[in-house]
């Protein structure tokens, strides 16, 4: 006898009385379409549903409204027994749970990588990706979660779209959720994104691959490579991997086998269909079962020194989540630090500031590495390196002392004052990492509502207007949008930063709230610096959200108008 079918929430056929029977949720899913549609057969509609669970992996409960069309002529109404199965309509991914279904939701698209799956030997075309809810930015963050596409919705799922699903449900596994897009979901297109959808198998420069998820298939050369063996999360044994790098003239990348990778160090190679996956901010190639890796032939391709030489980074570039980087960089500052954890013995650390041409980060030892302040200013060429971040500011972290040249001679020119802000353009604000000391121009095109005397609670949140504010602390705060014709990043701007711009303290301010009203306040920050250029310094946060700009000085620039607005015309060809 075959083994009993799996329907979609674990409930299988059952025994009773020596004969198989239905589950209670197939049973309930034909008896509504029974009662809606008397002169269907009730094999034709068992057969509809079963259909639905083997071809598109599909359950009853989500398959109802689709059998229900197929074999009613008239309205269709949706009910279980006497419940009324009504949509949950939400504006969020927090208003969510793992057994929601017939959820409609408004949501931005942030990738979707198309996919064919072979079912039962007929190929289905089914899609993955990223979306992100509160698409209009109502709310102060967003979350992003993955989503499956079982229903073929590649001519309305797109890259930048604003769409809103109806009829979409909710999966839950190993504690994460996830949203299903349904063969019978309905999608309704609210802004057009990128028809230009890249094909998975077309190889793309490694430099693309930080902007991109899912799918992709690169070309480069094997640049590192180490074996290791890991435990896995339930103790039930280890695990073989490979990890490693690999390089082109753009940039270079860390990958992770699951598979034997039977190519060395030197080797050019072409890897088709691996997954992107990211170690905080940081991508990285999965390459498992059903990724495809083979030698490449390319006699203009770089050699392996040469990719080492070119691909070695600078401050400007680093991200969190990066290892086995090269560096070179300028020591400023170098302290050493005891701390005991709870239970724990004594541990000491080293650290201090670094820079180079392009920028400042912080740089952590966790061995001696033989800096007295007095030899200082230092230059060092560091080797494989990782980088983690601290309040979005990017910290490199020395392991071992192999990984680190002394020079006796400078590198560059000492730069004497490491608070000098580097002015950059917005376009390479947004496709660098997280930087320190940067300035940047534009102009302001947005003042937000929520711009003012705000509330924090004891882990420094925010609180909404109608939440208790007994226990809260009162601050001040300036969000606003700026833009240079080429790229958009929000601007925000702490107390100190506001204080310092409107010229009256935290306190004057909030009389003037309390006097003339929100609204006014607002109205009269909008009048000031809409439309108006202004130069702003501080630091920057780029992650997968975008690029945010927390500006320590906020300056309007002193620019004639009739001057502005020829160059803006020049610039543009007007």
């Amino acid at each position: 006898m075959p083994s009993p079918r799996l329907w979609g929430h674990g409930e299988k056929l059952r025994m009773v009385s020596g004969e198989w029977i239905l589950s209670e949720e197939l049973t309930n899913a034909i008896s509504t379409v029974m009662e809606q549609c008397p002169e269907a057969s009730e094999d034709d509609i068992k057969n509809e549903f079963e259909r639905y669970e083997r071809d598109f992996l599909i359950p009853p409960k989500d398959a109802l409204r689709s059998v229900l069309r197929k074999f009613s002529s008239g309205d269709v109404s949706i009910s279980t027994n006497t419940q009324v199965r009504e949509s949950k309509k939400v504006e969020n991914f927090n208003s969510l749970n793992g057994d929601d279904k017939n959820i409609e939701i408004e949501v931005k698209v942030i990738t979707f990588n198309p996919w064919t799956r072979e079912i039962r030997g007929q190929q289905r075309e089914m899609a993955y990706g990223l979306i992100e809810d509160d698409p209009w930015g109502t709310s102060n963050s967003r979350q992003r979660w993955k989503y499956t596409d079982w229903g073929n919705h590649s001519d309305t799922i797109k890259p930048g779209a604003i769409i809103r699903i109806e009829g979409a449900s909710v999966n839950e596994y190993e504690g994460n959720l996830s949203l299903n897009i349904n063969q019978s979901s309905r999608i309704v297109v609210l802004q057009e994104g990128n028809d230009n959808i890249p094909a998975i198998d077309e190889p793309i420069h490694l430099s693309e691959v930080n902007n991109q998820d899912g799918i992709v298939t690169v070309i480069g050369r094997i640049v590192s490579k180490n074996k290791n063996t890991i435990e896995k999360k339930d103790g039930s044994g280890t695990l073989d991997m490979i990890k490693g790098q690999i390089a082109d003239s753009t940039g270079k990348i860390g990958f992770v086998s699951w598979v034997d990778l039977n190519h060395e160090i030197g080797d050019l190679i072409k890897i088709e269909k691996a997954q992107i996956r990211r170690f905080r901010e940081t991508p990285e190639l999965n390459i498992g079962q059903y990724t495809k890796v083979e030698s490449y032939r390319d006699s203009k391709f770089p050699s392996i020194d040469d990719l080492n030489s070119s691909t070695k980074q600078n401050i400007s570039n680093l991200r969190d989540g990066m290892r086995e980087i090269d560096i070179s960089i300028e020591i400023k500052k170098w302290i050493k630090r005891e701390f005991t954890k709870e239970g724990e013995e004594p541990k000491t650390v080293w650290s201090g500031e670094v820079i180079d041409p392009t920028g400042k980060c912080r740089m952590t030892s966790w061995q001696d590495i033989g800096i007295n302040e007095k030899d200082l200013p230092l230059w060092l060429s560091l080797k494989g390196v990782r980088v983690r971040s601290w309040q979005g500011i990017p910290d490199i972290t020395i392991d071992n002392l192999e990984q680190i040249e002394k020079h006796e001679e400078q590198l560059w020119e000492s730069i004497e004052d490491s608070n000098e802000y580097n002015e950059i353009n917005t376009n390479d604000l947004v496709n660098s990492g997280s930087r320190a000391n940067i300035m940047t121009t534009g102009a302001i095109i947005s003042i937000r509502n929520d711009s003012g005397i705000i509330w924090r609670d004891s882990n420094r949140r925010v609180l909404k207007s109608d939440d208790d504010t007994s226990d809260a602390t009162k601050d001040l705060r300036l969000r606003m949008v700026m833009d240079d014709g080429e790229h958009t990043i929000s601007v925000i701007m702490n107390r100190q930063s506001s204080e310092k711009f409107l010229g009256k303290s935290m306190e004057e301010i909030t009389e003037d709230l309390n006097k003339n009203g929100k609204n006014e306040f607002i109205k009269g920050l909008r009048t000031k610096m809409l439309g108006v250029p202004v130069s702003i310094k501080g630091r920057s946060i780029v992650d997968q959200q975008g690029a945010m700009f927390l500006a320590e000085e906020l300056e309007i620039q002193d620019i004639d108008p009739k001057s502005y607005a020829n160059e803006i015309k020049t610039k543009w060809g007007v």
